[in-house]
């Protein structure tokens, strides 16, 4: 059967091999690069990846010279036994479309509107799996599931990616590289209709349409066990990408003059710069005026093991801070610094359940900032989880400007071309943001001095005073409490 490895033609080289390289062709190749195939979304499994350059050198061969099969079928039991490690590993799989989910609105990663829709497969041993189409492929997909023509649906899903929540896991189609077949005279799809119609009497079936499933609480994820509550110290020592929940007191807030801000698109969340009033927004390709501000607070947590920085993004430091960024921007032109500083004070040793999506990025950088896709500060739940954590007391932090610290240097984060987490925040929310934010953080980490009863090492001012001009060394701005 062979094995499969992933092949890429850089842009710059794409108008030499267009009309070289086919889909479905047998080429022999010699000149490329070998380069380590190990992070992110990957189609293959294997451990190197190939690119074209230059002297690439591509021939054509007969179909005779090798046995062609585009697809690596996976069944449902074995996706279903997918270990974590492998959720990133895109797979083929074919099943006959037994149900429907109504398409929900949802937006993107950009910030712009989208939509999504889940699809119900089964394949012959009636095992089913749940399948997500997001974007246009949804579009593409609707006038053939809605026509009724008495024959079975089959669909071939290409390079979809497993997914697991609550325990149970799903596919979705992939940026760019999935693609589905409807009924398609590939051979195995062949026999696998035939066999179905030889089975089950499904001349007549119709797709059942079946009630949008509803969105699962934080108590529903936290109750079912599919993603654990971690300490900060486990979070550090993570060697895979994940998704975790950590209950972790927020201890320390850096609001600079400007690096709490950014100014933005009206029509997406893109950083945009001002000129007399007047944006242009690269990625919307809009002029605007007036661009809104939006929050990107750098914050300190910390469980008692350990300390982690994190992002806190518009929709959740407004909700908390229960004030725009505008409205606050607007107190440092009312007032002196300090009243723009107390505005960040009802954070300050408030505890919380964040759901952090652990990236390859935080597993190979000291200095990213772990995003949150989902934040509670429910009282119940956060009482009732906290014997779970560390047993070494986080309390004691004096509520005081000491905790907040003002920055005089601009951290200005170049924000284009990735869109800002958004997350939901709420007394139990179940909605949860399907975003990852591939933001890089600011160079520069201030922390607040703390109050001597303090018990977490690393985060004391020894000369207990906060200072502008004092910033982590790389590499402690994670770091466990030994």
């Amino acid at each position: 059967m062979g094995d499969r490895i992933h092949c890429s033609i850089p842009k710059a080289n794409v108008v030499v091999f267009k009309i070289v390289v086919r889909e479905f062709g047998i080429y022999s190749m010699r000149n490329f690069i070998v380069q380590p195939n190990s992070k992110g979304v990957r189609t293959t499994s294997h451990k190197f990846k190939l690119s074209f350059y230059m002297k690439t050198s591509v021939s054509t061969l007969s179909s005779e010279t090798f046995q062609l099969n585009p697809f690596r079928f996976v069944s449902f039991t074995e996706i279903e036994e997918v270990d974590v490690v492998n959720l990133n590993i895109l797979l083929d799989c074919v099943g006959h479309i037994v149900g429907k989910e109504d398409v929900r609105p949802i937006v993107t990663k950009s910030g712009q509107e989208s939509k999504c829709m889940a699809l119900y497969l089964e394949d012959l041993e009636k095992n089913k799996i749940k399948c997500t189409i997001f974007g246009e492929m949804i579009g593409k997909l609707t006038p053939f599931i809605n026509k009724d023509d008495g024959e079975p649906l089959i669909l071939v899903a290409q390079l979809f990616k497993p997914n697991q929540y609550l325990n149970q896991i799903n596919i979705q189609n992939s940026l760019y590289a999935s693609r589905v077949f409807l009924n398609p005279d590939f051979p195995d799809v062949v026999a696998f209709k035939n066999r179905l119609l030889k089975e089950s009497n499904i001349g007549s079936q119709r797709i059942n349409h079946i009630e949008t499933q509803p969105q699962y609480s934080v108590s529903d994820e936290l109750s079912g066990g599919s993603f654990p509550i971690n300490t900060i110290e486990e979070v550090l020592n993570m060697t895979y990408e994940v998704s975790t929940w950590v209950l972790a007191t927020i201890v320390s807030v850096d609001v600079g003059t400007r690096d709490w801000y950014y100014a933005s698109c009206k029509n997406c969340p893109r950083k945009v710069v001002e000129n007399k009033g007047r944006y242009y927004c690269e990625h919307c390709r809009k002029v605007g005026f007036n661009a809104p501000l939006r929050y990107r607070l750098n914050v300190v947590v910390t469980d008692g093991t350990g300390c982690i920085n994190k992002m806190l993004w518009n929709q959740e430091a407004k909700i908390i801070l229960e004030k725009s960024a505008n409205d606050i921007r607007d107190l440092m032109k009312d007032a002196d610094e300090n009243a723009c500083l107390k505005a960040f004070e009802p954070i300050i040793d408030r505890k919380f359940l964040f759901k952090l999506s652990i990236s390859q990025k935080n597993l190979t950088s000291v200095d990213q900032a772990y995003n949150a896709v989902k934040i509670s500060d429910d009282e119940a739940l956060i009482d009732l989880y906290s014997s779970h954590s560390s047993s070494i007391d986080i309390g004691g932090v004096e509520q005081g400007l000491s905790n907040v610290v003002s920055t005089t240097g601009n951290n200005d984060l170049d924000l284009d071309g990735n869109g800002a987490a958004i997350v939901s925040l709420s007394k139990d929310s179940g909605i949860e943001s399907i975003f990852e934010s591939g933001l890089n953080t600011p160079g520069k980490y201030v922390i607040a001095d703390s109050a001597p009863n303090l018990g977490v090492s690393g985060l004391t001012n020894p000369e207990g005073q906060g200072s502008s001009n004092k910033t982590f060394k790389r590499g402690s701005t994670k770091r466990k409490i030994e």
